[in-house]
């Protein structure tokens, strides 16, 4: 699994639509199940609609933006939308985005030493799905094999 990019390895310049899609694609491919639907401008256009990603400036993504959208896009195949949504708003509350965003990379990654306990379970539930989706698969291949 390669490797999920800090807050600071980020792109720190604003990004158009088209530069978005292939970058959160690119950052979540190895993360996601090939089954899964990659990122698409609809489904942006519609997190933004719908309150779930703050509008871009001028057409333009940040950082914040970048770091929504891969949690969004590992989180999306388990939890809804909108709870997702709702699990990023209750923490930002108490903490900054960059910090969540990092603490959220850590745990998905194995470290979730300080991490709050909605980050910790959410990691777990993602693996515990990304492990029983390999399963099936491994028995769907010996099911074709006979």
């Amino acid at each position: 699994m390669n490797q999920l990019p800090k807050w600071h390895q980020l792109p720190d310049l604003d990004l158009y639509l088209d530069q978005v899609l292939f970058y959160i694609n690119q950052q979540t491919s190895s993360v996601i199940s090939q089954k899964e639907k990659p990122l698409t401008a609809a489904m942006i256009n519609n997190y933004v609609k719908h309150g779930y990603l703050p509008k871009p400036n001028k057409k333009k993504y940040t950082r914040r933006h970048l770091a929504r959208l891969i949690v969004l896009t590992i989180c999306k195949p388990i939890f809804p939308i909108a709870a997702i949504h709702a699990m990023i708003e209750r923490l930002s509350q108490e903490e900054d985005s960059a910090l969540l965003y990092d603490c959220f990379v850590r745990c998905f990654q194995g470290d979730s030493q300080d991490a709050p306990i909605l980050i910790q379970k959410t990691c777990q539930t993602i693996h515990a799905y990304q492990e029983t989706l390999a399963l099936v698969q491994e028995l769907e291949g010996d099911y074709h094999e006979l």
